[in-house]
Parts: C-alpha cells; sequence; structure tokens
C-alpha cells in the first residue's frame, strides 16, 4: 500500500488555482463547481488533480481515459483495473492511499480536532472508552473505524460503535506530526506515508493549462 500525503497551506486562494479546473473532465470540473466555498473547492480541485496524476502515473491512463464506477454504497473504482485507491482529507491536509487488486481504506485527522462528550458517545463503544484516555487516544480510535468502514466501502452508513477498532485487521494509525492517519487493507501494517507539496503537484499539469 502506497499512501500520498498533500499539505494545502492556508494561503491558498481559489483565484490562484482555479484555472487548473482546465485539466479535468467536465463532470471533474462540475463537481469543484457545486463546492459552497472556496476552501471547499480548492480541497475538491487539489484531490481530482492527486488522484488523476497518481493514477495516470500507476496504470498509464491518461485524466480522459479514467473512467470510474460506484458500488452499492457509493466507493468510487476505476473501471477496468485491479488499481484500488481511497481518498481522505481534512484540514490543511488531503490524503490518498493505492494498492494493487486489494480493498483499501484511508482517513486522516488533525491531532488538535476538537471534540466533545456526544462524540465520544456517538463513536466509541464501552470497551473502547474504556481504553480512551485522551481526546487523541479518541481519534486513533475514530480513524481506523473510519479508514475500516471505507475498506468495506460501506463508509458511515454504519454505526460506528459497533465496529471494535481494538481488533480490526489489517488496520493501522501512522504518526505525521499534527495529523493521524489510518489505513485499512493489505500492506497497512507495514504502509509508509510519502509527503508531497502543492506546488509539486501542480508542476505535473502546468504544461496542460
Amino acid at each position: 500500500m502506497d499512501i500520498i500525503l498533500l499539505r494545502v497551506q492556508d494561503t491558498l486562494t481559489w483565484p490562484e488555482l482555479s484555472g487548473f479546473k482546465g485539466c479535468l473532465s467536465l463532470s471533474g470540473r462540475a463537481a469543484v463547481n457545486k463546492k459552497a466555498t472556496d476552501g471547499d473547492k480548492i480541497n475538491a480541485l487539489l484531490s481530482r488533480l492527486l488522484l488523476t496524476y497518481e493514477i495516470e502515473r500507476r496504470t498509464g491512463l491518461p485524466e480522459r481515459k479514467q473512467k470510474f464506477i460506484n458500488g452499492s454504497y457509493g466507493k468510487p473504482y476505476l473501471k477496468n483495473s485491479e488499481l484500488q485507491f481511497s481518498l481522505s482529507h481534512t484540514k490543511g491536509a488531503i490524503c490518498a492511499a493505492f494498492c494493487e487488486g486489494e480493498e483499501i481504506g484511508v482517513d486522516v485527522e488533525r491531532r488538535d480536532r476538537r471534540v466533545n462528550e456526544t462524540m465520544y458517545k456517538r463513536v466509541l463503544s464501552e470497551e473502547e472508552r474504556f481504553h480512551a484516555t485522551s481526546d487523541v487516544d479518541f481519534l486513533r480510535f475514530w480513524v481506523q473505524k473510519e479508514a475500516f468502514l471505507k475498506r468495506l466501502g460501506i463508509g458511515i452508513t454504519r454505526d460506528l460503535r459497533g465496529v471494535n477498532s481494538l481488533e480490526l485487521p489489517d488496520t493501522a494509525v501512522l504518526d505525521c506530526g499534527d495529523l493521524l492517519i489510518a489505513a485499512s487493507g493489505k500492506g497497512a501494517l507495514d504502509a509508509s506515508v510519502k509527503e508531497v507539496t502543492v506546488n509539486e503537484l501542480l508542476d505535473k499539469f502546468t504544461l496542460k493549462l
């Protein structure tokens, strides 16, 4: 499993990035345009550019030939390909994971995200609450559950309290400074994270503008 982490600076603005929509398909551009805020548009655009570039690098398929289908609960798959992928984002970061032929899931969250008692009750089982001695412990359990359910392709449609993060197979949390990244699937226990910058990603598309 390969995990790519893209750091997204607060200083980025939509006007300076909007021209890169031209590197996306018509449906991709429409999906970005539907976002309500500039911040959401930036995340959507960079997520699609990252996915587009990594798929082409791994399969040889240019953006115009990348076709997707959805599973029963909306999980996207690359049509006619063994390449599996998963995407997640949080404030200041976008994370993507890739694997050949095996279902995977990834989730990213900030270590300093504020949590409250309602979230504890909604996410953790009684056993997990016993083991959660800090908010960071809570976040570790949470991202593991999310990554595992993404791997199954059902996302948060399932009650998170019924997923025991203490017993999830092939699921791990990686510490990346101010971020926690959970990965689930083949190779998750040995996975490492490769960080790329926004400029490095955009450089891949500059000649296509």
